[in-house]
Order: C-alpha cells, then structure tokens, then sequence
C-alpha cells in the first residue's frame, strides 16, 4: 500500500506538472496570438483613416498614429508609401511646395549601398510618410520597389488586395538593421469616370508596418509568462521570396528567441536533438542551417501552431532546469512513502486527497473555461447589439450630428446660410391606395421611397423625412458644400425618372410634383422621444409651397434655385402664381440639363434591382406641352 502510494503521487505529481506547463503553451499562444491582430488592427485602422480622407498630409498622418505607435510597442514603424506614376514623379517630387516635409527625391540603393536617383520607372513606391521619423531621416524617399524583398510584400498584397505578412527581413534603421516583420496593406480610391457597370478601384498606394522581433516576447507576453522557459517562435512557410535577406548566423525559419537558459548550439554538439525532429520548423532540424537545440528531455517541448493572416507560426516553449526543480515536487512522494512505514492510515488520507485535488483542479479548469466561453459570447452579443443600436441612430440622424450627440447630448441647433430644400408628392398615390390592400400600399411605398433614399445617398444629399407619400430632402447640409442646388436638380430629375420606371415595372400612371427653394435654414435635432433631425425658415416653407402649388410631372422652382441652375439647365418660366403666405411669385418648371454644360448630367437610378449609371442630355419626355393648373393629389 506504501508503495502504491508513492507512485501514485509521483505520477500525479508529474501529470500536475505537464498539465500546468500545456496549459502554459496554450495561454501563451493565445497572448501571443492576441498580440499580433491587435498590432494587425491597428494597421488596418490607419488605412481606414486614409482611405477615408483619400490622402492625408504628413502633419496629419503623424497626430493619427502617434497614439497607435505609443500603445503598441511591438510596432517599430508605420509609413505610408504612395504609387507614384513616373508622370507624376516631376509635378509632385521635383518641385518645392508648401509643404516641403512632402518633396523629396525618390531614391533606391546602388550596388554599392549608396543612396542614388531612382532611374525612371512606370510607377514608383518611395516612403512618402514614416512615423516615428527619428532614425528614418534617410529612409524617406527610398523606393522599395527597387528591392526584391520589399518588392515582393508589396507585389503580394497588390494582387490578392489584402493585408500581407513576410516572413523574417532585416529592416534598416540608422545604418543598423533589425530582424522584422512587414505587414503591407494596399489602399484603394474608388476610380472615376468609371463606365456602366463597372465597380473598379485605384491602388493610391499601401500602408507598411514593421514590426519590431527583436523584444517581441517581453512586449507581448510580460516578463512573468517568461520565467524558467525557453520560448521560440518559428515560420512554418519559410520557402517565400523575402525569407532571403535574415539575419547572419540565425535558422532561416527562427522569427524569434527568448532563452531564460541557452539550449541552441551548434549542429556538431554531440547528442544534440533537434525541437521537434520532422517538424514544420525546418531551420531546427537541418543541420545545413548551423542549429540546433540541445535538451536533455525532449519530450519536455511543447509547440502551439499560430496563424495570422497569410503567415502560419509555431510556438516552441522549452522548459528550464530551473523551471523543473521548481515545478517538480516529488518530495510529497517521498513523504507519503515514509508516513506510509510508520501509519499504514496515512497514504490511504493522502491518495484520497490526491485523487480529490486532482479532480478538483481538473473541475476548475473545466470551469474556468466555461466561464471565458461566456464571457466570449457576452462580448460578441454585447458587441453586435452595439452595432445594431449605432446603424439605428444613422437611420434616423445624420453621422455628424448622432456622432456630436453622443458627445454632447445637449441641444443641438445649427444656422446655414444657404441650402437647397425640395418637397416631393405622389400625384395618383391616394387612389392607388384606395384600390388596394394595405400590405400591398406599405410594400408599394416603400419600393418609391427606397429608391429615392439611394439617390439622395449617391449624390451626398441629406433625407430628412416623409409624410405620407410626401418627400423631404435638403443639400447643404449637416456638412456645407458649394454645390447643393446642382444635386438637389439632379435628384429632382432622378426621381420623375424612377417614378417613371415604377410606372412601366408596375403598369400604373403615377407622377411626381415637386417643389423646390434655396435660402438660409435653422436645423436642429428635437424631441424626448423619437427625437428627429429637422428644419426650420421661411425657405422650407416656400419649398413647400413650390410643391403644393405646383403642375403633376413637373418640378417648379423658385426664383432663388432658378438664379443659381439658369446656366447649365433648361427651364421653361411658368410665369407669376399667388403663393399662400407669401403672394405673387415669379416660378419657372425645370425641364432638364444642358448638353455641354458645365458638369455632365450624370445620374444613379434603379433598374432592375441595381443601380444604373449613365449621361445623357436633355429628357425631351419631361418637357411638358402645355402648362396645367395645379390639382390635389
């Protein structure tokens, strides 16, 4: 019994022990792992910021990443790296401007390793913008498509239009270089003058991060997970094209080494075992590559695979003698085998509390784990009813005023000086409904209604709200722009077209009455409950009266709106109306666009289910014969 008891807990002592060193592996491959997506986020977040802003300045750019580089230590260095054309290298890099941190010259290394003018090229890819700039002095302006390896991450990510991660470089860094990673993510414009049916985008250029090996595991795991372990981090896709240039001396599939304990000789110690003998991890197991790692127990490495974007890792973690002498307690083996000699009660107590804390730490981890499963899944619940609640708030207020509203949820009310209101009727949709069901009235409506949100989205215009089958949309506004009164005629315009294929799609003889005034508004958002975003002036009164005093299938205008069109559209002058609230007016019916004006009359309608784009001049079907008097809906 003695006996049987002094085996037992050696061997549960030993089970204890690897079962809390795999548990080790895991947690640190999920550190591990955590770190690096978070250093990936973070990259990719500064290509939102320039795909947003479609080009940013160098001031810019450094305010948006000092922040991320401060967070992330493992980060060494974030650059934006423009596709310059070999027409644009003289107009944007030859010349001195305003902004002299944007004007260099694109340089390349010669053989020699000096920095020479790039010979000319089709197209270019300098350093346009590094932070942090100390120790990169030099660096901006090299183009890196003059290097094979910088070549090859930026040739990848251009063709699979995805964030790319190399294998091991040397990045250089005042004259020194430092084993790296590079992460290469391409942005795209959205290109113009783009032929029907086409969806294409431009490649501006890539956003490039490095980062740093050299302290990667310090930075992602702490000094505690590293205590007593010897961890190693290795490629497991080393036959790239950039895992040519590595560091001297090191296994070409070795990204990184921490060593509380050396372990890695050379290839001719005697006895010395390779990790993981036949693993993935190559540069271990050739002896062409001068290293191995010398353990006394292989069996005491264990390994995690890790897989980031389109690289894929494995984690070696090595115990220390140190970390065995430490974690091996065999002296309560020892004890229950003398207890056992001298009380035969004794081991029976011990093997029952061995057995109990066995199960008990099993039971723990058990449900340790459901309890992360939980949490994981709160988060995710957390995090989609989040971005349900943040796309409701856009489907009622405009981003800028839901993003100061949730700032500030003070009173929010904004003067502008100029903008363009239209109100739009249905003519024809109260008999419609009345022959109708209601389901189908609601579907009908919406189908209208749908339609002409996406046009008012595709022209940049804001909706601010319907009644009924009335419409409201006004240009100008939250965010001021030069050219509201051209959008809102180009809505207007739309609209008569999409009521015009409803009719055909549907066989009904709907028509549109629209009223449209430009002047000076007050908008605000009002309310306790289902608060709105609204307007206020006499312009969206007279916008309204143009609509309610005007012709079916026409669109009438102002003399304000007319002043501001009478150059690039076609008008016919309706002649002088008694406008309730405000008198006579002077009003003119819009008629279309002007072949050859000033800007194409270029136009998003709904076809078929898509969206249709095309030019054209003017709609000879809306010029009406005859001007009729107004008629209720």
């Amino acid at each position: 019994m003695s006996v049987a008891s002094f085996a037992l807990v050696w061997n549960w002592e030993d089970r204890r022990r690897d079962y809390e060193f795999n548990s080790g592996i895991q947690q640190r491959a999920k550190m591990l792992q955590q770190h690096f997506k978070s250093d990936l986020e973070t990259i990719r977040t500064v290509g939102d910021f320039l795909t947003a802003s479609q080009g940013a300045s160098s001031s810019s750019f450094r305010q948006f990443v000092a922040r991320p580089l401060e967070r992330h230590a493992s980060i060494e260095a974030l650059a934006w790296i423009p596709r310059i054309t070999d027409d644009e290298r003289n107009d944007r890099f030859g010349k001195t401007g305003d902004d002299s941190s944007d004007r260099f010259e694109i340089r390349e290394r010669s053989k020699s390793g000096q920095l020479v003018p790039s010979p000319k090229q089709a197209e270019y890819f300098p350093i346009d913008y590094i932070e942090p700039a100390l120790g990169y002095e030099t660096a901006v302006g090299f183009n890196l498509a003059s290097s094979p390896t910088y070549s090859w991450v930026l040739s990848q990510a251009r063709k699979t239009g995805k964030m790319v991660v190399t294998g091991l470089v040397e990045w250089n860094k005042d004259r020194e270089t430092m084993p790296s990673l590079l992460v290469a993510l391409p942005i795209y414009y959205s290109e113009t003058g783009q032929s029907p049916g086409e969806n294409t985008q431009e490649l501006q250029g890539f956003i490039l991060g490095v980062l740093r090996l050299s302290d990667l595991f310090e930075v992602a795991l702490g000094k505690r997970e590293l205590r007593h372990t010897n961890i190693y981090l290795c490629d497991d896709n080393p036959n790239r094209a950039e895992v040519d240039t590595v560091p001297r001396g090191a296994p070409k599939s070795m990204l990184a080494i921490y060593e509380s304990e050396p372990m890695l000789v050379r290839a001719s110690e005697e006895n010395a075992l390779a990790i993981m003998a036949g693993s993935s991890c190559a540069g271990f197991a050739n002896q062409a590559y001068g290293q191995k790692l010398l353990v006394e127990e292989p069996e005491e490495i264990g390994s995690k695979s890790i897989r980031t974007e389109n690289s894929s890792w494995t984690l070696y973690v090595a115990a220390t003698s140190k970390y065995r002498q430490l974690q091996t307690k065999h002296w309560r083996s020892w004890s229950a085998l003398l207890i056992g000699l001298l009380w035969t009660s004794i081991p029976v107590t011990y093997l029952l509390t061995s057995l109990g804390r066995t199960a008990q730490i099993e039971n723990l981890a058990l449900e340790q784990a459901g309890q992360a499963e939980k949490l994981q899944r709160a988060f995710n619940q957390l995090a989609r009813e989040k971005g349900k609640s943040e796309r409701l708030l856009l489907n009622i207020l405009p981003k800028p005023i839901a993003d100061r509203l949730k700032q500030d949820p003070g009173i929010i009310a904004d003067s502008f000086p100029e903008v363009t209101v239209l109100f739009a009727d249905i003519v024809g949709f109260t008999k419609l409904a009345a022959r109708i069901e209601a389901r189908e009235v609601v579907k009908l409506l919406n189908e209208i209604f749908s339609a002409f949100d996406q046009i008012a989205v595709n022209l940049g215009l804001e909706k601010i709200k319907t009644i009924g089958d009335a419409y409201m949309v006004v240009g100008g506004l939250p965010v001021p722009r030069s050219d509201h009164t051209e959008a809102i005629a180009n809505m207007a315009l739309d609209m008569q077209e999409c009521i015009a294929q409803f009719d055909a799609t549907h066989r009904e003889s709907l028509s549109m009455r629209i009223g449209i005034h430009t002047g000076p508004v007050v908008a605000g958002v009002i309310g306790a409950n289902k608060f709105i975003y609204d307007l206020w002036g006499d312009t969206v009164n007279i916008a309204s009266r143009m609509e309610s005093h005007g012709i079916p299938g026409c669109i009438q205008v102002s003399t304000a709106t007319y002043e501001q069109l009478k150059d690039k559209y076609l008008f016919e002058e309706r002649g002088t109306i008694r406008v309730k609230g405000k008198g006579d007016m002077t009003v003119y019916l819009l008629v279309g666009k002007k072949i050859g004006g000033a800007s194409e009359n270029s136009r998003y309608l709904p076809s078929k289910g898509t969206w249709t784009k095309w030019n054209s001049g003017v709609d000879e079907s809306r010029v009406p014969i005859a001007l009729l008097n107004p008629s209720a809906n």
